[in-house]
């Protein structure tokens, strides 16, 4: 019998929950009332962030509020269709950074070009060739 991996983003989340110190609903209730939060609870799709300050991304306290300085997007959590992400945050405000962080091995969060991740998959890593031997990106 070959078992199937789970498909239902809701499920991806709960069980992400289950492994930390938190509680998906009271994350989700305290981001609820931050006019800067973004909760996106679908089948399809489950987002939880944030606008922080690019130079503190980690800021997952206080979910309430947002630092007037935010010019970055914090996800704490992004499970689902990747596709319907993208065409999700092009609707969002724009901020020029979005910060996250993937894995335990590394506690330190990425931050990448709002746009780089808005883009269609095709058009992020273009690398232009200068002559044989190099690359520039």
């Amino acid at each position: 019998m070959v078992e199937c991996m789970e498909t239902d983003a809701r499920i991806i989340a709960i069980r992400y929950y289950q492994g930390s110190e938190r509680a998906l609903a009271e994350d989700m209730a305290a981001l609820s009332c931050n006019p800067d939060a973004i909760i996106i609870y679908l089948p399809q799709l489950v987002v939880l962030m944030k606008a922080v300050d690019s130079r503190k991304p980690e800021q997952w306290e206080r979910l309430c509020e947002s630092p007037p300085e935010a010019d970055a997007w914090y996800v704490h959590l992004m499970a689902g269709d990747l596709k319907l992400a993208r065409d999700t945050a092009k609707l969002q405000k724009s901020r020029p950074w979005l910060c996250f962080q993937r894995g335990m091995r590394n506690t330190r969060p990425h931050i990448i070009r709002w746009e780089r991740f808005v883009a269609p998959p095709h058009h992020r890593n273009i690398q232009h060739r200068k002559n044989k031997n190099t690359w520039d990106s």
